[in-house]
């Protein structure tokens, strides 16, 4: 029987992210089983205000400001915002997903579930505190600003869930206790398609006896990758890094950028699956994640990791007794240093084609759907009291 979902958002495309990737992804892992999607989010300059893709995921983008560089948007309630919303139920809607507990976005949308009497489930996609990197004062207003939010989305009665295991028991901070996990996924066949064919190790002079190791995500320091750079200073000439990103950290780097590491930007897909084809160990010392979808995209090119013990750690490089790759006990460059070698120590081709297999078997987004079913079948058994 095929459902519809409103899935609530504070941000989506053409804004990128880790959430809006994500719910992109499944937002189309829906449609192709049948089901109708439409995704509410806020305004954005130059996008329409209703649309609908070319795979019939609906758009629809509520009145809002955008602060902090997109980062923040608040909504603006009215009459143009209720308009939208009776469309959106117009479309029969039977099930809401909302993204994240601290976004107007996220009480509006558990709004629109309680006044239609629908389920209603409210997916975490962090595993620490927000913050952002201004300084003690500003996180402490950050920090009470989740409390106060998360104590209306539990007000209203919203069923909870965690991207991963790390993010399902992060939300015991605020007294919700969950053991709901819907995945963050990829389909591993298709981004190793994709790939460009870029060569990488010509381009930058990168010979092939050494040993290439690849960090992927925002040069910000929650990220840590002036930390892989300090991690580099003590693995020697024998290897080289990439850093494929962009962030404030870049004019750091630059300045501070040794001989064997390389700042290349952001990639887009085609370029990035070229770049994981071609890589050793890769390497994320970051400081929380919710499910990183970088994890993935290495583990999908059968790529060993080493990362601290963050959110989708443990789902990507533990299975069957395996741990593929190294989980730190801390982001330290000299724990990052020795987890790279380690790996290197121990890896083989096959162990290497198990992690693919792994990853495309267990992580992919109809295992993701599955999750999210189970998820509202326990949302409908909570509304009705069971």
């Amino acid at each position: 029987m095929s459902r519809t979902y409103a899935i609530f958002s504070a941000q989506y495309l053409p804004h990128v992210g880790g959430v809006e990737t994500f719910t992109a992804n499944l937002a189309h892992q829906l449609v192709l089983g049948g089901d109708g999607v439409c995704v509410v989010t806020s305004a954005r300059a130059g996008a329409p205000e209703v649309e609908t893709q070319e795979d019939g995921v609906r758009i629809v983008r509520l009145p809002s400001t955008q602060l902090m560089g997109g980062r923040l948007p608040l909504s603006r309630h009215g009459s143009r915002e209720r308009s939208l919303l009776s469309a959106v139920s117009g479309l029969g809607v039977d099930r809401v997903l909302v993204n994240t507990r601290f976004y107007g976005t996220s009480v509006t949308g558990l709004r629109f579930a309680r006044e239609h009497d629908l389920p209603a489930v409210l997916l975490d996609h962090g595993s620490a505190w927000l913050t952002f990197g201004c300084g003690a004062v500003p996180d402490a207003a950050a920090h009470a600003w989740e409390r106060h939010m998360t104590a209306r989305d539990v007000s209203l009665g919203a069923t909870f869930a965690g991207i991963s295991e790390k993010s399902a028991a992060w939300l015991s901070t605020f007294g919700i206790k969950t053991s709901l996990v819907i995945p963050n996924a990829i389909d591993a066949a298709a981004f190793r398609g994709e790939s460009s064919g870029r060569d990488f190790r010509f381009e930058l002079g990168i010979p092939n006896d050494k040993t290439l190791v690849v960090f992927v995500g925002r040069l910000a320091p929650e990220k840590g990758p002036e930390r892989l750079l300090a991690a580099m200073g003590q693995l020697g000439e024998k290897y080289a890094c990439v850093l494929a990103g962009e962030g404030a950290l870049r004019p750091q780097l630059e300045r501070d950028l040794p001989a064997n590491a390389h700042l290349v930007g952001n990639l887009g897909h085609a370029d990035l699956s070229a770049l994981l084809s071609q890589t050793d160990v890769f390497c994320l010392p970051t400081r929380s994640e919710g499910f990183c979808t970088s994890l993935l995209e290495a583990g999908a090119w059968g790529v060993p990791c080493v990362v601290p013990d963050v959110g989708g750690a443990r789902e990507v490089l533990c299975h069957g007794g395996n741990t593929f790759g190294c989980i730190t006990p801390d982001r330290e460059p000299a724990t990052m240093a020795e987890g790279i070698r380690q790996v290197l120590a121990s890896w083989t081709s096959g162990r290497s084609q198990e992690l693919q297999a792994h990853v495309e078997r267990d992580l992919s987004w109809a295992k993701t759907a599955q999750a999210l079913e189970h998820a509202f079948a326990q949302a409908r058994r909570g509304s009705l009291g069971v």
